[in-house]
């Protein structure tokens, strides 16, 4: 049995873990603050860097789950930090949605208009339900210039109340293809955004338990960074790494975590 005794922070995905859309996974709003009730730290750590973390506040709170921003990492967040922590404060030509562009701004970058892609520093490349030929044209252009090429994730897909969406990683390869420049990617299963989310904790890997729906984001950010790890899955997983325990909704995982 693997031991869970140790755990002192939980980080849970969003995006099909605690909620598809607008909807929250039935249970979920229970089983948070349940684990609230039974001591654990919360940190809702998502990929999708289409909104800002005060967005993401306000739209768990809409669904009844009580957070506030110190509680919420985004790959927009945690790439805004990244380049300030490498770079200092930069010219971005940001090809993302604008939950990026308010982290960037916010932590003193400058986002620059499409047509003004000769002065980037870097070009972040995320989801981008706008996406077009003369975003493809700009980033290409200033990445063959010397701008760097950072993705806030390389996800395929993106769960919606619909059906999957095509992810940021489809914007990613695009821009790949055309410049034949590998980005750096701070998302999930990056050891950057996983760093980033232990510093916030203020705990060591081995005291969390990371909780998503994707083996190849989710189960590999927490094998990568020494973590355990929670499938929500209702079909046994394929392929590596497995996860340490595998449950079938959010709603279970207080009854988990109850055997400590």
């Amino acid at each position: 049995m693997v031991e869970v005794s140790n755990v002192k922070a939980i980080i849970l995905d969003l995006d099909g873990c605690v909620y598809i859309g607008e909807r929250p996974i039935e249970g979920a709003v229970d089983a948070i603050e349940k684990l609230r009730q039974m001591g654990y730290r919360i940190l809702f750590l998502t990929n999708n860097s289409t909104l800002s973390t005060a967005d993401y506040v306000n739209k768990l709170n809409r669904m009844g789950i009580r957070t506030k921003e110190e509680e919420i990492l985004t790959s927009g967040m945690a790439t805004a930090r990244y380049i300030y922590d490498v770079y200092g404060r930069s010219k971005i030509l940001a090809v993302t949605e604008e939950g990026f562009v308010k982290e960037a701004i916010q932590m003193g970058h400058v986002v620059l208009p499409f047509e003004r892609f000769h002065e980037a520093d870097i070009v972040v490349a995320g989801l981008d339900r706008k996406f077009n030929y003369q975003k493809l044209r700009a980033a290409a252009r200033a990445i063959m210039s010397g701008a760097k090429f950072i993705a806030t994730n390389e996800d395929r897909t993106l769960p919606t109340e619909t059906g999957p969406d095509p992810g940021a990683g489809a914007i990613v390869a695009a821009i790949k293809v055309t410049t034949g420049v590998e980005p750096t990617v701070i998302g999930k299963p990056s050891k950057i955004i996983a760093n980033i989310a232990l510093e916030m904790l203020n705990v060591k890997s081995y005291e969390v338990i990371l909780v998503g729906d994707k083996v190849e984001t989710d189960i590999k950010t927490a094998e990568s960074a020494g973590m355990l790890s929670v499938l929500i899955s209702n079909t046994e997983p394929v392929g590596h790494p497995k996860p340490d325990f595998v449950i079938s909704s959010i709603a279970l995982l207080p009854k988990l975590l109850s055997r400590r």
